[in-house]
């Protein structure tokens, strides 16, 4: 790599670290976001917070900070080795962010944009079987775990390049595995349900 992908890289942690789901509940409700629900710094623990306009921003947020710095790579590298490395790089810039002591968010909505950047097509399914489960469940948890596998049988029976379908298998078991908490309660009947909020209360 020269310095020049060296600083994408850096730059691609960097951008995935900002944690926009702190950011905007601590100057809209004054509230560290570590301190409430799971604790994650995510759009679903933002809509605890905020409603369903606080996970839409963050979630809207986070997935273009996943998206640019991966665009940007694949613009002027390609579908090259340094591509997939800022693709890397961001989601855990997100997930083990350094401006927050290394404990962010579980890599959905970041995952989302790195892969609107490298497989729009493949994503695009992912995000329909989200919306279908999450209509059916509430369960922002359960869509996103569905989706992502979804998405990595997707890029594996239509992408041809086979670095990205090594990639996204490790960024889905990654996913699934930020999600083992949420997993156990799925089985037992004991996940949190994605509700409207009462006026009186947003």
């Amino acid at each position: 790599m020269n310095l020049y992908q060296i600083l994408l890289v850096i730059a691609a942690y960097f951008i995935g670290s900002i944690p926009f789901a702190y950011i905007i509940v601590k100057l809209v409700k004054k509230i560290d976001i570590r301190t409430v629900g799971s604790g994650n710094a995510g759009a679903t623990n933002a809509a605890r917070v905020l409603g369903k306009w606080g996970f839409i921003s963050v979630f809207l947020l986070d997935a273009f900070k996943g998206f640019l710095p991966v665009f940007i790579s694949r613009h002027y590298y390609g579908e090259t080795m340094v591509t997939l490395v800022v693709a890397a790089v961001v989601v855990l810039g997100h997930t083990y962010t350094v401006f927050l002591g290394f404990r962010g968010g579980k890599g959905v909505a970041t995952g989302a944009g790195v892969f609107l950047a490298l497989a729009p097509k493949e994503i695009g399914i992912g995000l329909v079987v989200f919306i279908i489960v999450f209509l059916a469940t509430k369960m922002v948890s359960a869509g996103s775990i569905l989706a992502s596998i979804t998405l990595l049988i997707a890029v594996c029976l239509m992408s041809n390049w086979f670095a990205l379908k090594v990639l996204t298998a490790v960024i889905v078991f990654f996913v699934i595995f930020k999600h083992r908490s949420n997993i156990v309660r799925i089985l037992k009947g004991e996940e949190n349900r994605f509700v409207r909020k009462k006026k009186e209360d947003e």
